[in-house]
C-alpha cells in the first residue's frame, strides 16, 4: 500500500511537501544535466567540419528539456515551492546557459561534472 493510499486516498501536507522537494531535486538535475549538454555541445563543434560545426553551435540551446506546464503537479510547485517563479526559465539559469552558448566560462551553479 503507497502513502497516498494510507492517508484515505486524499494527499497530507507531508505528501504534497515530499513531491515539492522531489520535483525541486528533479529540476535541480535536469539543469545540470542541460548545461553539461550545452557545454559539451559547444566542445564538440569545434572538432567538426565547419559547416557541421556552425550548426551544432547554432543548435545548442535546443531539446534540453520539455514544457511541463501541462503537469498539474509542476505548476503547484512552480507557484507554491518558486514563488510564480519558473526555474528553468530564471534570468541566473538564462545566462548560464547563455554563458555556455557562446563558450565563456560560467559559475559553477549548475555544473554536475569537474572537468
Amino acid at each position: 500500500m503507497s502513502d497516498y493510499e494510507m492517508c484515505c486516498g486524499v494527499c497530507c501536507n507531508d505528501c504534497e511537501l515530499d513531491s515539492l522537494l522531489l520535483i525541486d531535486r528533479l529540476i535541480n538535475d535536469i539543469q545540470h544535466l542541460a548545461s553539461e549538454v550545452v557545454r559539451l555541445r559547444h566542445l564538440l563543434s569545434w572538432h567538426l567540419p565547419n559547416d557541421v560545426g556552425e550548426t551544432i553551435r547554432g543548435e545548442s540551446l535546443s531539446d534540453l528539456h520539455g514544457s511541463y506546464y501541462d503537469y498539474p503537479a509542476y505548476e503547484r510547485f512552480v507557484s507554491r515551492y518558486c514563488g510564480g517563479n519558473d526555474p528553468l526559465e530564471s534570468e541566473s539559469y538564462c545566462t548560464h546557459m547563455v554563458k555556455l552558448y557562446k563558450g565563456e566560462k560560467s559559475t559553477d551553479e549548475f555544473r554536475s561534472l569537474t572537468f
